[in-house]
């Protein structure tokens, strides 16, 4: 049995995924998507339908309710004598009595509106001047409405949904009923307008939630000439609101149904009457969400739904073994590397991929360890040892003494010229010795690239013209030795344009932007877009890669000086062409705490 056990242990990642989904996922879904979609296909329709068309004729009745009531109190006012008391132009009302009519009909109003939630504000304009505004005060232009009103000569006249602006919540958008108020004994004579304001956005939330489910679809209040009264909170795709044709077609059927493709997407659309009125509520539903519906009989669905639980936990514990804890374990590990712990390994108890997985990683760890431990320190225990050898090659007090002894010899000889070049030889060779210190100042680094210019234009004789230029006060700024004399020294080597009577080299260090730049500049032959792409890639490239010749010293300075500083500071070419280039190294304004160099006895 164990045998059989460890042979199975032995198969590959995708036998044992393919295995499990096999037996007890795919198959058994297929058996029961089969049974369930049988009994859904033909049940779930007549269903949702039924049932939503019994929410739509409350949804009407209701909505009905709701209309025939807002006109019931325009009836009222009409009928009402403290209305037509309030609004009468003749006789003139005293002061006094006009406060008690108003307070009557204020207090009528104050129990609609609080009685019924979905009227927003009710006002009444009377042409006599007497007006009353209850409720929540809007401001805006309806004049298009109470026009019609007019022309309707006391009619009842339903707006559909239009914007008005509130002194309480800002813009929002009102459904109105406006009729004009007639005289009771004069039935032609027009004593005053009445507005109320319904709530368009509760209207519609009502009308959506008492039919559908949350995203099933979209409720809509047609008008009798296909005018849209209102809409609800959820919108169809393109805001598509319904059609003539579409309400044709509902209209045509005794059935009151229609599908419409819509987006892409099919809705099926029924509608219902408002009694009394000539409005229409239409509904249009998803029939991409009538699928997700409860679509079969309770008895068949728990014993599908029990079986299909066992199934997946089953599924589920196979995975969670053989894939998904191996996985989880290899994540761990791979995240202890990653915070410098080179002690990370993966147990193999197993011969699948995941398996080796483990041991290509667990080879992957040692082998960094193993470079980090030997390769990268042995490489910088070689680069110390070439520094220290080139450092030590000559004793410096020797080499001092001696150079001091024989400059001395020369002008006891009257060797004027032959000393001074001693002297900048000695100089340069004092500048260019490190005694354990990497740091100098910008004054000491500007007398080395001056040493190395005067011996060189001695060599060179008129061929070579040089300036130095360094702004007062950032003489004791702080810089690296040699990042200076190697950029003059490749322009002198390197730059030379021989068709040229004089090469001129200046360098200018000074500060700008918080910051100090030091530009180097030659008249030379310049460098060609290749080669200025080539120069800036080998800037770029990582520490590990090494550089030699021309690019290793442009490199070895940038390398050194954004190490120091940071990688806001660096070299970086400004210009270049044939008439010349332009090399520039920005430094931080920083002042030494010590100078770097040595002084030697003589």
């Amino acid at each position: 049995m164990k045998t059989r056990w460890r042979k199975a242990g032995n198969f590959g990642l995708k036998r044992k995924a393919m295995v499990i989904f096999l037996l007890f996922v795919f198959l058994p879904t297929i058996g029961v998507g089969v049974i369930v979609q049988y009994k859904y296909n033909k049940v779930l329709r007549e269903q949702f339908i039924s049932a939503t068309r019994r929410n739509l004729d409350n949804v009407t009745s209701q909505l009905g309710e709701q209309t025939k009531m807002v006109e019931d109190i325009a009836d009222y006012f009409i009928l009402s004598p403290d209305m037509r008391n309030f609004l009468r132009s003749y006789p003139p009302l005293e002061a006094e009595q006009r406060s008690v009519y108003k307070r009557n009909i204020e207090d009528f109003l104050t129990f609609q509106l609080m009685s019924r939630s979905y009227i927003r504000s009710i006002e009444i304009s009377g042409y006599n001047g007497n007006a009353i505004e209850m409720g929540e005060p809007f401001s805006g232009d309806e004049g298009k409405w109470e026009r019609e009103a007019v022309a309707r000569k006391g009619g009842i006249l339903w707006t559909e949904g239009y914007p008005l602006n509130s002194s309480w919540n800002g813009q929002v958008r009102v459904l109105s009923m406006i009729r004009v108020l007639n005289s009771f004994s004069e039935i032609t004579k027009p004593l005053g307008m009445l507005t109320i304001r319904l709530d368009e956005a509760e209207i519609a939330a009502q009308l959506e939630k008492g039919v559908l489910a949350a995203g099933y679809g979209s409720v809509f209040v047609m008008g009798g000439a296909g005018d849209l009264i209102l809409e609800s909170v959820n919108r169809l795709p393109d805001g598509y609101v319904p059609d003539q044709s579409l309400m044709q077609r509902l209209t045509a059927g005794s059935s009151k149904l229609a599908t419409a493709e819509i987006g892409g997407k099919r809705y099926l659309t029924m509608y219902n009457q408002i009694d009394n009125s000539d409005w229409k509520v239409v509904v249009l539903i998803s029939e991409g969400k009538m699928a997700e519906e409860f679509r079969s009989v309770k008895i068949v669905m728990s014993i599908i739904l029990i079986a299909i639980l066992v199934l997946a936990l089953t599924a589920l514990l196979g995975f969670h073994y053989t894939i998904i804890r191996p996985i989880l374990r290899l994540k761990i590990e791979t995240g202890r590397v990653a915070g410098g712990d080179f002690s990370a390994r993966v147990p193999v108890s197993s011969q699948d991929e995941i398996a080796e997985l483990g041991s290509k990683f667990n080879e992957m760890v040692m082998t960094i360890q193993q470079l980090i431990d030997h390769k990268y320190k042995l490489e910088l225990r070689e680069r110390e040892a070439e520094l220290r050898l080139m450092q030590n090659q000559m004793d410096p007090h020797f080499l001092y003494n001696t150079l001091d002894m024989i400059r001395w010899t020369a002008r006891l000889e009257q060797a004027e010229q032959s000393s001074q070049l001693i002297e900048m030889l000695s100089r340069f060779f004092r500048a260019s010795v490190n005694n354990g210190s990497y740091q100098t100042t910008l004054g000491k680094e500007m007398e080395f690239v001056q040493a190395y210019l005067y011996l060189q234009q001695y060599r060179l004789g008129d061929k070579l013209s040089y300036s130095l230029h360094l702004e007062p006060g950032i003489e004791e700024a702080v810089t690296l030795k040699a990042t200076l004399q190697p950029l003059v020294e490749n322009s002198v080597k390197h730059a030379m344009d021989r068709s040229k009577a004089v090469h001129t080299i200046e360098v200018k260090a000074y500060t700008a932007e918080d910051e100090i730049r030091i530009d180097v500049t030659d008249n030379g032959t310049g460098m060609t877009p290749d080669r200025v792409r080539e120069i800036a890639a080998t800037l770029d490239r990582r520490p590990s890669m090494r550089v030699s010749g021309h690019e290793g010293a442009l490199r070895n300075i940038h390398e050194r000086l954004s190490i120091f500083f940071g990688q806001d500071y660096g070299l970086r070419i400004i210009h270049t062409s044939g008439e010349g280039t332009r090399i520039r190294v920005t430094l931080p304004l920083r002042q030494a705490g010590s100078e770097g160099g040595e002084d030697h006895g003589q």
